[in-house]
């Protein structure tokens, strides 16, 4: 379920399946061409969209965000798997354990700003595509896939999948606040996974001795999980973009 008009236009543009709409009445004008068109097509046509105009006291009932509702609707869950990914070809972040959704959110709309190849995010991780992360996200799930319920060992196999055929193996950092390679010298020219674990709690035990990547500061750890997850991914895009022109990815230091 999304909430917002903004969100609900996201997800008409990229194609989500919309499948119904709760709105102020002021607001039909607004609604997406697209799906005016199909709420007119009546419920007896497989693609219709079943819009329903509400006063504010049953939108902000039905709402799951604590009321201010404008817009409330429902559609299909993008369903992507571990194998859609291009592990090799870019960054993927492995959200391991991270509780709040709206860091979650935040972090699938950050990749999809710099240009991740996926999210994938562990059992106990918030659900991304519930209301909170999707209000964060701002319909960035619905453009970056997005994958679920993934242990690191089903990503170990991938990785040790990968190598067996000869391919290339992305590198695989763990983020640590504390320490390891500086972010700018990261190598990201075969692809990099990075693990983003709970901000108290860290990643799981379950990374062992796996190489930790971490990003230099001033002071003391200031950084959230989701604050860290963007700083990450625009280092390792503007990495990505000069190798693409020939460069070196420089250290930026």
């Amino acid at each position: 379920m999304g909430e917002g008009m903004d969100l609900l236009v996201a997800a008409v543009e990229s194609g989500a399946d919309i499948r119904d709409v709760l709105l102020r009445r002021d607001l039909i004008s607004d609604l997406p061409p697209e799906l005016g068109e199909r709420a007119a097509l009546g419920t007896g046509e497989a693609s219709a969209v079943d819009v329903g105009v509400c006063d504010p006291d049953t939108l902000d009932y039905a709402s799951s965000l604590g009321g201010a509702a404008d817009v409330i609707f429902t559609c299909g869950q993008p369903e992507w798997r571990l194998g859609d990914l291009a592990l090799s070809e870019g960054v993927t972040f492995f959200v391991d354990g991270v509780g709040d959704p709206g860091n979650v959110g935040t972090i699938v709309r950050s990749g999809l700003a710099f240009g991740l190849s996926g999210v994938i995010c562990s059992p106990g991780t918030a659900d991304p595509y519930g209301p909170k992360a999707m209000r964060a996200g701002m319909g960035a799930q619905f453009a970056l896939p997005v994958v679920t319920e993934v242990s690191p060992s089903d990503l170990a196999a991938k990785l040790a999948a990968i190598s067996e055929r000869g391919g290339r193996v992305p590198a695989l950092w763990v983020a640590d606040p504390h320490r390891g390679e500086d972010l700018r010298s990261a190598d990201t020219r075969n692809g990099a996974v990075v693990v983003l674990g709970a901000e108290r709690k860290g990643a799981g035990e379950e990374w062992g001795e796996a190489k930790r990547l971490t990003i230099p500061q001033e002071r003391f750890d200031s950084l959230n999980v989701a604050m860290a997850g963007t700083v990450i991914a625009y280092e390792l895009w503007r990495k990505i973009r000069e190798y693409s022109r020939g460069g070196k990815g420089g250290s930026g230091k």
